[in-house]
């Protein structure tokens, strides 16, 4: 009885410690910064907090159920045996740093070849994220042997990897047993043969029990210290799992508060960049180049240029994912970082290009941003991007699911959800990064009309490649190469004969029909 209460108390001690450990670390992952996330892969980040922190509840097991009891078991054999010959005790002592020599020496190579090997099953786990995230495209291009030989590829450098760990740690083992069993025997040989009268001198055991009880307390110290070994091999391989958790763990946040910020009240004036550069890690040009200028509160503008001109960027920074290289970005006159980023998100409102909504009701997905927004805001929300044709056909309105990543529905209508998304949190600062690109040319109409809408009276940036949906904007900013070309409305622009007009041009040839 006391045995299974210690076993399912110290089990679900483990349990409870290595779900919060797994919790923390999606709490701190969350709060990094997108140019983290930018660069991460999903399936080494998956495998870290599942495989990686299951690995631990294996540490924490063998810490409480052996490592615990074992060098108890240790002690008390130890005692038996000093009580009965203190002499011969010491004798054997002498074979404990032999003992521990194995897990001392090939302990750290263990650890080393088990993160390896943790890689290499991150490797695996993003392999299936690519393949099976992807899988339309995979089947649309018959690429199915392509990608099992991608994913036999991972799996291969996995079972290598693992397999010189574990040569590593059987090393460990097979050397600890040699000693322990072929030395602690000869030893207790050797005590034997002391213990024979020889000219005189004196008998380590007077009494042949206590030979015996000498013996048996020796090898009950042989058991308890293979049974440790064996637990600890096992702890430094699970040490590179906990390794890699701690390793995310160890990242800071690069976009964060910084403790002193004073309140915000509202965009009052205007938003100004001050000669702002920016450059993602690892890339040797500039995404941004000195950008200079300003927009007024309720004041619309337009960003286009090619791609890579670093449309997006500007507005990442606008939004915050990330904070300038160098420059700044003002608010008012006061720094965008003075701003406690709450407050300023609480205002803002992104639209992408790429529409993401998650595996649940419309409803829900539609008051992301307001989680107190009641269902006939919900609706209303959803009529002023054009969907009440998709409400009415939904067999449960808007508490349907929509399914992994929207898959229920078009790419249309998953773009004008995350419109109504942005359009219920009445925000001050509208960020529209192609939000119209997956709309067929009615759609197009109709949530452009809905956007005008939104646009209202609110401070809007917008990017779009097809012009004619900026023409009615207040200013047009052209970026080419990380830099502002030419500003101006539309006509200005096509009168001006930059690269806007060439733009231009070209959308006018490439729509006329044929």
């Amino acid at each position: 009885a006391i045995q299974y209460v210690f076993l399912r108390l110290s089990r679900m001690l483990a349990v409870w410690m290595v779900t919060d450990l797994r919790q923390d670390l999606a709490e701190h992952v969350l709060r990094l910064g997108m140019r983290y996330h930018s660069g991460r892969r999903l399936g080494d980040l998956l495998s870290r907090m599942t495989a990686d922190t299951g690995t631990s509840l294996r540490i924490l097991n063998l810490i409480i159920e052996e490592i615990v009891q074992e060098p108890i078991a240790i002690l008390a054999g130890l005692a038996v045996a000093w009580a009965v010959s203190p002499v011969a005790t010491a004798g054997i002592l002498v074979l404990v740093p032999l003992l521990a020599l194995p897990v001392w020496k090939i302990g750290p190579k263990v650890r080393r070849r088990s993160q390896k090997s943790l890689a290499a099953l991150g490797d695996t786990t993003q392999s299936l994220t690519q393949m099976f995230g992807g899988i339309r495209v995979v089947k649309a291009f018959r690429m199915e042997e392509r990608e099992a030989r991608e994913f036999r590829r991972a799996n291969d450098a996995f079972v290598r990897s693992t397999e010189r760990m574990i040569k590593a740690q059987a090393a460990s083992l097979a050397i600890t047993a040699f000693v322990a069993s072929g030395g602690i025997g000869l030893a207790l040989g050797a005590v034997a043969l002391a213990n024979t009268p020889v000219d005189g001198r004196p008998r380590l055991f007077q009494d042949p029990g206590d030979l015996v009880t000498f013996a048996m307390a020796m090898m009950a110290v042989v058991g308890s210290v293979k049974r440790l070994t064996k637990a600890l091999s096992v702890v430094h391989t699970s040490l590179g799992a906990t390794t890699r958790v701690f390793e995310i763990f160890d990242l800071k946040p690069d976009v964060s508060d910084r403790g002193d910020e004073e309140p915000f009240a509202g965009l009052q004036r205007e938003i100004r960049f001050e000669d702002v550069h920016f450059r993602y890690e690892g890339q040797e040009e500039s995404a941004l180049d000195g950008v200079d200028f300003a927009v007024r509160k309720g004041e619309r503008i337009a960003l286009v240029g090619p791609s890579g001109a670093g449309k997006t960027t500007l507005l990442d920074l606008v939004a915050r994912f990330y904070d300038p290289t160098s420059g700044r970005v003002l608010v008012d006159g006061r720094p965008l970082t003075s701003i406690r980023l709450a407050d300023w998100l609480d205002r803002l409102a992104v639209v992408s290009q790429t529409p993401f909504l998650f595996q649940t009701t419309l409803a829900e997905n539609v008051r992301y941003g307001r989680p107190e927004a009641s269902d006939e805001e919900v609706l209303e929300a959803l009529r002023s991007a054009w969907l009440e044709d998709l409400v009415a056909n939904l067999p449960q309105g808007i508490q349907t699911e929509v399914g992994e990543a929207g898959d229920r529905l078009s790419g249309g209508q998953a773009q004008r959800v995350t419109i109504a998304r942005a359009l219920l949190k009445d925000p001050e600062v509208l960020l529209l990064d192609e939000a119209t690109s997956a709309l067929d040319s009615e759609s197009e109409r109709r949530v452009q009309r809905a956007l005008e809408t939104l646009m209202e009276g609110r401070t809007v940036f917008v990017i779009a490649h097809r012009l004619s949906t900026v023409r009615t904007c207040d200013r047009i900013l052209v970026l080419d190469r990380g830099r502002i070309v030419e500003s101006g409305t539309h006509d200005e622009l096509v009168a001006a004969g930059g690269l806007y007009a060439r733009m231009w041009r070209l959308q006018i040839e490439a729509d006329a029909p044929a």
